[in-house]
Parts: structure tokens; C-alpha cells; sequence
């Protein structure tokens, strides 16, 4: 159960689309804000990468609902950037807004859009001429049933050439509008009637990520390798933290357990990484201090360290766990709540939640060191040892990238 504390948030709200059966068919997503304010009011393309960005970081049990087709609204500058939404396209309606100007830049990239796989709604259909350019490419029709009169719907149904898209009636308020609408061709619906916005609160592993011209430029490289990838990555614990949880999120639906941030690197594909990071990069937030994202990556790096004189460990392994053994510091989420959302293998669970196995034991070393350094003890510990050596060329290290940042 998610503890009600002063880390839940409002992440969005969803509406339910429901079939002329009234089953589920599937959601439409909602920018909300905790002060109340609009999408307009907050900025229509910072709206729309918070409600991605929360869909994917968020910890809910609800957002798990989320494996039906998910409608997202999109402006026209959004759909022109070749860097957004990085979405499995099979998943995602694109909903166009009502009031879009439409002109062959707009054609073209819906066009390009919907061969890479993406569907497209227009929301607010009003019949217009002036979408003429675009209807054969709309999959779905979203109509306000209340703005004029049954005949006049169905006169103008009749009318329109593009046969083979699906009609979605909004603002369906009664049983009786229901049928008459469900008669007149309809086959999608919302209002509420069927079911009213709900708000989807939680908590996001969301915190300021390394968005220095170093890091985009590397990341931005279009020959960058998945290992240059993994470092790059590896060097900012909120950054990876952050995609990890998105590689685990419903929408992503990672199929097997992962290993290590390169394995999360493959499985997402370099494309689709380096636009996570820079839709990051446009809503960084500076909630984790710098002590703590230090502090978080010596430690991550020091198990990395260790691992490398610790037989049959692999390196990037022991980084995973000392990083993730590190998510309640970063975001002040607990670990064994952040791990249920992700798929590890096993021992990498283990070794943080129980500080087991090998990983584990390497877990344990490190932090023993870490606390001993932080609280300046002298005795009883040999500052020789590996574990020592390998934390402090990790503390180095940590020092070197933030210096950067």
C-alpha cells in the first residue's frame, strides 16, 4: 500500500473510453497539476511531457491499469519535433486538439507519425472543410454529441469520406443519450454517464538529471555505442534511476528480468534513450540535493570498484545495486517500494533489500566504508584494504562528474 505522506503528488488523471459493450477500451490522459494550474496556464508542450514523464516514473499500482490503448493530446509543436514521445507506437492515440492549424508541414509529419506506427484522433470534430487535408489519416473521430441536434449528427456522418474511421461520442451524460448515439454509428464513448476523470496520485522518481553540453552532446551523437551509452548514463544517478523505472513502466512492458543499466539501454534502444533524455531535460527538477547524488553515485561506483577484485561479479551488476540501494536518498521513496515496480533479477534484489549473496556482501563492504569515511572513525577498519581504495577512487571519481554537472 503507498504510504499517504508528503511525497504523494498528483501525477495526471485519466478518463475511461469505453466500446458499445461498456467494457474498457481505453484511457485518455489528462495533464493535472497540484496548484490547480491549466494546460494552458502550465505551457501545452510542458504539460504533455509531464504527463508522459509521470505515466512512466510514477509509483501507483493504478498507472499498472494502463495496458489499453492510451489517447495523449499533442500539440503541433510537438508533433513536429522529431525528439518526442518516445512511445511504443503501438500503444499510443495521438489526439490532435480541435482549434490545430492545419498546413503541409502538419500533413507531413502526421503522415511520417503514422508510418512509424502511431494512430491519430482529432478531438472536438466539428465537420469543418478546413480538415479535409488530414481525415483519411485520423483513425478516430471525437465528436461533442451535445453541440447539436441527432439529425444533424447524422446528416453529417453520412458525409464524411473517410469511412473507415471509428467514432468516439464525448460528453455522453444519460442512458437515453447512450443508445441514440450507439444508433446513430458511434462506437467509442465517454462522459459521465460511463465514468468521470479520475486523479492518479503517487510519487515519481523524478529529481534533477546532468544536462550539461557534455553529456547531450554525447548522447546526441548518432554513432554513440550502447557501452559509451551505459557510462554516460552511469554518471548521473538520477538519470538512470529515472530510466530504469521507465523501461519497467506498463506502457514500456519489459519482458525479462534486467541486469544492469546497459542491459535497460538495450532493451530501450539507443533512439528511444536518448529521447527519454531529452524530455527529462525539459522538465528538470532540482529536488535532490547535491550531497545526496554525490553520495549515491561514490557509492554505486565503489561497489563497481570492489566487484572488479571480487571473483565472478560483474561490474556493472554491483553498480546497479549500489545505485538502487540508494533510491530512498535520491527521491525519498522507499527501496522496497521502487523495486516492486521493476523487473531485477533476482540476486540484484536480494543484494539490496537483504544485503545477500556476493552483490550483497559488496553492498554491505561499501556501505560499511562509506559510514566509517562519513563519520571520520580511525579505528577498526583498515584504510588499505580494498574496499577502502575502491571507495575512495569511486569518491574521486564522483567528484569529477559533478564538477561538470
Amino acid at each position: 500500500m503507498l504510504e499517504q505522506d508528503n511525497q504523494v503528488k498528483t501525477l495526471l488523471a485519466s478518463q475511461p473510453i469505453y466500446n458499445v459493450q461498456k467494457d474498457l477500451y481505453g484511457f485518455e490522459l489528462l495533464f493535472r497539476h497540484e496548484l490547480f494550474a491549466s494546460a494552458e496556464a502550465y505551457g501545452e508542450d510542458l504539460a504533455t511531457s509531464e504527463v508522459v514523464l509521470n505515466l512512466c516514473t510514477g509509483i501507483n499500482q493504478q498507472i499498472d491499469q494502463f495496458s489499453r490503448p492510451i489517447f495523449i493530446n499533442l500539440n503541433k509543436g510537438l508533433l513536429l519535433s522529431d525528439a518526442f514521445l518516445p512511445l511504443p507506437p503501438g500503444r499510443v492515440v495521438i489526439e490532435l486538439p480541435a482549434s490545430i492549424q492545419i498546413d503541409d508541414a502538419l500533413v507531413s509529419a502526421i503522415q511520417k507519425w503514422r508510418n512509424e506506427g502511431f494512430s491519430f484522433a482529432l478531438d472536438g470534430f466539428d465537420f469543418h472543410p478546413r480538415y479535409q487535408a488530414i481525415l483519411n489519416d485520423i483513425s478516430y473521430l471525437k465528436v461533442d454529441v451535445l453541440s447539436e441536434s441527432i439529425d444533424s449528427l447524422a446528416a453529417k456522418m453520412s458525409r464524411v469520406e473517410n469511412k473507415s474511421a471509428i467514432w468516439i461520442a464525448e460528453r455522453v451524460e444519460t442512458e437515453l443519450q447512450y443508445n441514440q448515439f450507439k444508433d446513430l454509428g458511434f462506437s467509442l464513448f465517454q462522459g459521465y454517464f460511463l465514468a468521470r476523470p479520475s486523479v492518479i496520485q503517487g510519487q515519481t522518481v523524478r529529481g534533477k538529471i546532468n544536462t550539461t553540453i557534455t553529456t547531450v552532446n554525447a548522447v546526441s551523437h548518432p554513432e554513440i555505442e550502447v557501452d559509451k551509452m551505459a557510462e554516460v548514463v552511469s554518471r548521473d544517478p538520477n538519470l538512470a534511476t529515472q530510466l530504469l523505472k521507465i523501461v519497467n513502466s506498463p506502457v514500456c512492458g519489459l519482458l525479462r528480468p534486467m541486469g544492469s543499466i546497459k542491459d535497460a539501454i538495450v532493451y530501450m534502444g539507443l533512439i528511444q534513450v536518448r529521447k527519454w533524455i531529452i524530455m527529462m531535460s525539459l522538465l528538470n527538477e532540482t529536488t535532490t540535493c547535491n550531497g545526496a547524488i554525490h553520495l549515491v553515485l561514490t557509492r554505486a561506483k565503489a561497489c563497481e570498484n570492489y566487484a572488479e577484485v571480487a571473483l565472478g561479479v560483474k561490474s556493472d551488476q554491483a553498480f546497479l545495486v549500489g545505485l538502487l540501494s540508494g533510491v530512498n536518498l535520491l527521491f525519498g521513496i522507499d527501496n522496497e517500494l521502487f523495486l516492486q515496480q521493476l523487473s531485477l533479477q533476482p540476486d540484484i534484489d536480494r543484494a539490496i533489500l537483504e544485503e545477500e549473496g556476493i552483490l550483497g556482501q559488496i553492498l554491505s563492504e561499501v556501505k560499511k566504508a562509506e559510514y566509517s569515511i562519513q563519520q571520520k572513525l580511525t579505528t577498526g577498519f583498515d584504510q588499505e584494504s580494498p574496499v577502502f581504495v575502491s571507495y575512495h577512487k569511486a569518491s574521486t571519481w564522483a567528484e569529477s562528474v559533478l564538477a561538470t554537472a
